[in-house]
């Protein structure tokens, strides 16, 4: 079946997607198969929009991931598929990591962005170095490999080898180089370009240099970064210091907490950029303790994910209904606790930091008001109260929890 779904030339039997349908219209209600029948409906849908043409190299991915799930879920075990070699849908981005190296490599076709460019970051203590080609890039020395790239998107396009030529640099280099790709449209087509290329950052001009700065500094780990907080909410003595291991073996500064009740001043007290809290523990259960909680606006930005051995799906929905923003079932794999985890406070601490730069700016603003001319907010045009600009309605609807599954219509 590969050949006929990769080559460019050849024609896919038009049965084909019919086929996969009927497959998986037959594996419903078959506990050994009904996955790899959702997994042919997949692959069926796919086809179907492709129609006659061929599949492009991201398609050509996409389909290959469905053909090596589909064949480990007809054939388990003599089908496993390692880890390492899955084919990634997304092209991974380089993981921040500390260096010293201050070598910043410019691939910039606009001289005056090019300037700009090298002016700031000299300021800033890197060493801005133009390079003609990417090419070039490639087969300069690991010693004088860059800790990042700048590169202009529109010359990456230019050339069909830019996204392997980065590829290899990433799988060479250590640490590899990250990738900023800069461009002069914010479009979606080449923001997605740039992921496919594995851009660490996009970057629309103008370029915000200082933001750009901040960025580089962060992903080199010039910066210091504090490590994740999380306030563990377990009944069970065991499981809880279970879970601290794991995360605290990846870096994450724990808070455990086995009495829910003393949570709320716990977290409070601990500011977490995570809590994980089972659901059924005695005096306050999981819900109670996740509609308090939510009651407390200081606490609004931090996500909360549950943890309990019940897989019913209403009650997932209670769960996000009332505020949750994971649930995952017991018994928990540590991996995926970790990376969920990971994930959710790294998302938090974005949010937060990005808040946190908009109430500075605004304090900010305020201050200058008192250097505005005395006239000023007696004009017809600026008669408005500046905090009408930032003002907002609190919708209580936002705050009350319905019965899911009963008044909602999906």
């Amino acid at each position: 079946m590969a050949p006929v779904l990769f080559s460019p030339d050849a024609e896919r039997p038009p049965q084909l997607t019919a086929a996969l349908l009927d497959f998986h219209v037959a594996t419903k209600g078959e506990p050994l198969f009904e996955q790899a029948g959702e997994t042919a409906r997949s692959l069926a849908s796919l086809l179907h929009h492709l129609g006659s043409s061929a599949p492009n190299e991201q398609e050509r991915v996409q389909i290959s991931v469905l053909l090596e799930s589909l064949l480990q879920e007809m054939v388990p075990g003599e089908a496993e598929i390692h880890a390492d070699s899955r084919r990634p849908l997304v092209t991974p981005i380089v993981p921040s990591s500390p260096t010293r190296n201050p070598r910043i490599a410019l691939y910039i076709d606009s001289a005056a962005l090019l300037v700009m460019l090298r002016e700031t970051l000299a300021q800033a203590g890197f060493e801005p170095v133009t390079v003609d080609s990417l090419e070039a890039l490639a087969a300069g020395s690991d010693d004088h490999c860059p800790a990042a790239i700048i590169a202009d998107l529109g010359l990456c396009q230019l050339l069909p080898e830019s996204a392997e030529i980065f590829a290899d640099l990433r799988r060479h280099l250590s640490p590899a180089p990250h990738l900023f790709c800069v461009a002069a449209s914010n479009d979606i087509p080449a923001r997605l370009e740039a992921v496919r290329l594995g851009a660490t950052r996009f970057l629309a001009q103008p370029v915000d240099t200082a933001r750009l700065v901040s960025i580089l500094k962060g992903v080199t780990i010039q910066t210091p970064l504090k490590p994740y907080r999380v306030v563990i909410v377990e009944d069970d003595p065991f499981l809880a210091e279970v879970y601290r291991d794991g995360l605290e073996s990846v870096g994450v500064d724990t808070c455990v907490v086995n009495d829910p009740l003393m949570a709320p001043d716990q977290i409070v007290a601990f500011q977490p950029d995570l809590v994980v809290s089972d659901l059924f523990m005695p005096g306050c259960n999981g819900f109670e303790l996740l509609a308090l909680l939510r009651q407390d606006d200081a606490l609004a930005d931090t996500p909360i994910m549950l943890l309990s051995s019940e897989a019913n799906v209403e009650r997932r929905m209670e769960a996000l209904d009332l505020g949750a923003d994971d649930f995952l079932i017991k018994p928990v794999d540590m991996s995926l606790l970790i990376s969920t985890v990971m994930a959710r406070a790294k998302r938090a601490r974005t949010l937060k930091r990005s808040r946190s730069e908009y109430r500075r700016i605004l304090q900010r603003m305020r201050e200058m008001e008192a250097y505005l001319p005395e006239d000023f907010a007696r004009r017809a045009d600026t008669d408005v109260e500046f905090d009408t600009f930032v003002s907002e309605t609190i919708n209580m609807d936002d705050f009350v929890v319905g019965e899911v599954g009963k008044n909602d219509q999906f």
